[in-house]
């Protein structure tokens, strides 16, 4: 990747931060005022709105990589970390997720069955274009569209994932923390995609966690009780472990080759 000026770098984190606050804030808004928000909760059910959202927030973050990249989709779906599907990284964070399970049964956790439309949405949909965004759109395209530093792309990332959950508080000290928990596992899942070149194995952690959140009833936020504290560290800690041991690591380099333009 040729080297690019300062101006070229800020001008560029601009447009991708920019972009970003569009669609994670201004996109809802819009919708209502397209008279989609009563519209989708009748087609769709009850969480018909939801699902519009991030079905048009997905499809968005897409067009936006391919006109940056001026390229196909395919490209812009490898640019994303989407096409990247990374089975080891994968298995190696399901493996935390699995520590994190057992973590629950020795400690006693009661099993409460979820809707399944809630879970899927919740827990795997969400989920899914979080990391699409946050991962795949703002960090890596700090990476390699802008060139900026692992940890500037990785904090920058962090903390609109973590604004973005500030409402979820039910005192401003609540959500202060439970932006701080988003904050760090933004961090993580940064730093899971820079090793394994992929949003998959962070999206399993991101998408196990919530689940567990939820059939355990472990909380109504990131913040959660010390049970599911226990165990989201002990998840955290043996990703980290399996990663350093098994990831390939150097995935978004300055010399990560640019998508082929169509």
């Amino acid at each position: 990747m040729q080297p690019r000026s300062g101006a070229s770098q800020i001008v560029r984190a601009v447009v991708i931060v920019a972009v970003a606050l569009a669609l994670a804030f201004g996109v809802p808004p819009l919708l209502r005022a397209l008279n989609l928000h009563d519209w989708s909760k009748q087609t769709l059910g009850q969480y018909g709105f939801y699902e519009l959202y991030i079905a048009c927030g997905f499809g968005l973050v897409v067009v936006s990589a391919m006109a940056m990249w001026r390229a196909g989709l395919p490209a812009a779906l490898r640019e994303l970390g989407i096409a990247e599907l990374s089975p080891l990284g994968c298995v190696c964070c399901l493996g935390a997720i699995a520590v994190a399970f057992g973590v629950l049964l020795y400690a006693g956790a009661k099993w409460t069955p979820q809707p399944w439309d809630s879970l899927l949405v919740f827990c795997f949909i969400g989920p899914f274009v979080e990391e699409v965004l946050f991962r795949g759109f703002i960090f890596r395209q700090l990476r390699h569209w802008v060139g900026v530093p692992f940890w500037i792309a990785a904090v920058i990332s962090s903390l609109l994932f973590g604004a973005g959950h500030f409402d979820q508080g039910h005192s401003l000290a609540d959500a202060a923390m439970n932006s701080t928990i988003t904050f760090a596992g933004g961090v993580l899942f940064c730093w899971l995609v820079e090793r394994w070149g992929s949003i998959w194995p962070g999206f399993v952690i991101h998408a196990g966690l919530n689940f567990l959140w939820s059939v355990y009833t472990l909380g109504d936020n990131a913040v959660g009780g010390a049970m599911g504290n226990v165990a989201r560290v002990a998840t955290v800690i043996v990703a980290l472990v399996l990663t350093r041991l098994f990831a390939p690591g150097g995935a978004l380099t300055a010399e990560s080759p640019r998508p082929s333009a169509h």
